[in-house]
């Protein structure tokens, strides 16, 4: 018997996509987060809020819970991976605009948004999902 399973459309960015390259602030569709982002080029975000990752799953909002997720991104970094429990975690890196990423690469996550650092000539792609 098969399985009716969404796991990998819902995982992979199956429920939509777009493509970018100006330095204007791109929002997923409503309901909807970024889970992955293709450089077509060689690129940077803007800073601060150029890569700003989805908080929902942070547990209480601040960064002195460990019990929370993260993601990468150009604002407050929390708690790596929640899977701290005495304390001593050292959260994640801000990106900064300052960071290159290279063309061909792919980062996954869950963004609630992000900006270019400029205006590119190629830009990137972004994924959806839940």
């Amino acid at each position: 018997m098969g399985i009716n399973s969404t796991e990998v459309a819902y995982g992979f960015g199956q429920m939509g996509s777009g493509h970018i390259k100006a330095s204007t602030a791109l929002y997923p569709p409503a309901g909807r987060v970024i889970v992955a982002i293709t450089m077509l080029e060689d690129v940077q975000f803007l800073a601060t809020t150029g890569l700003v990752g989805d908080d929902s799953y942070i547990a209480n909002g601040s960064a002195l819970v460990d019990d929370g997720v993260s993601f990468i991104g150009s604002g407050t970094q929390f708690l790596a991976n929640g899977m701290d429990d005495d304390g001593d975690a050292v959260t994640s890196a801000v990106i900064a605009n300052t960071v290159s990423f290279p063309k061909g690469l792919t980062i996954y996550g869950r963004w609630t948004r992000f900006q270019l650092k400029t205006g590119y000539t190629h830009g990137v792609i972004v994924y959806y999902g839940e």
